[in-house]
C-alpha cells in the first residue's frame, strides 16, 4: 500500500516538476532584473550621481555611472558600473494574447521607456530621461515559447518605485 501511495505521489511530481521549473525560470529572471535596478538607485541616491541604465536586447541590461558635468562634456565623463545577462534562457519579449501590467504603462514592445533613450536613475531616486523628466517604464520578460513565464517589471518615474508582476494564464499577480 505504502509503495503504491509513493509511486502516486512520484508520479504526480514528474509530470508538475516541468511546469513549476519554467514558471520558476520566468521568476527568477525577472528579480535578477529587480535587484538590478533596485541596487542601481540605491546607488544613485548615495553616491548622489546619475546612473544611466541601458537594455540590450536579447537579455542584457548595463549601469553606467555619469560624472558631475564638465565644459568640454556636457553630460561629463562616464564609468561603467555592471554588466548583466540575464540566466536561464529569459529574455526581454511580450507574449501573444498577455495584456498590459495593471500600471498600464504600455506593451507595444518588451522595453517600454515612454519613448526615452537613454534613461536614468537620479540622485533625487526618480526615473528620467537625459533631460530630467520622470517616466513610467515596462520591461516584459519570458523565455521564448514558454508563456507561462511571463513576467514584467514596472518602474514608476517620480519615485522610481520597482514593481514586478507574473502572468499566471490570465491575470497579473504582484
Amino acid at each position: 500500500m505504502v509503495v503504491a501511495i509513493l509511486a502516486v505521489l512520484g508520479g504526480v511530481a514528474i509530470g508538475v516538476t516541468p511546469s513549476i521549473v519554467r514558471v520558476a525560470k520566468g521568476q527568477s529572471g525577472a528579480q535578477e532584473l529587480s535587484a538590478f535596478m533596485k541596487r542601481h538607485r540605491e546607488l544613485a541616491i548615495s553616491r548622489r550621481r546619475n546612473i544611466e541604465i541601458a537594455f540590450t536586447a536579447p537579455n542584457q541590461v548595463r549601469s553606467t555611472q555619469r560624472a558631475v558635468p564638465d565644459p568640454p562634456n556636457p553630460l561629463g565623463p562616464s564609468t561603467v558600473l555592471e554588466t548583466k545577462f540575464l540566466e536561464g534562457g529569459v529574455q526581454y519579449r511580450t507574449f501573444a494574447g498577455v495584456p498590459d501590467t495593471p500600471d498600464a504603462f504600455g506593451n507595444a514592445a518588451a522595453i517600454v521607456l515612454g519613448g526615452a533613450n537613454p534613461v536614468m536613475f537620479t540622485s533625487e531616486g526618480s526615473f528620467t530621461d537625459v533631460d530630467g523628466n520622470p517616466i513610467n517604464a515596462s520591461i516584459f520578460l519570458g523565455v521564448p515559447n514558454q508563456v507561462s513565464t511571463a513576467n514584467a517589471l514596472t518602474i514608476i518615474g517620480t519615485t522610481a518605485t520597482v514593481r514586478t508582476f507574473r502572468w499566471d494564464g490570465s491575470r497579473w499577480i504582484q
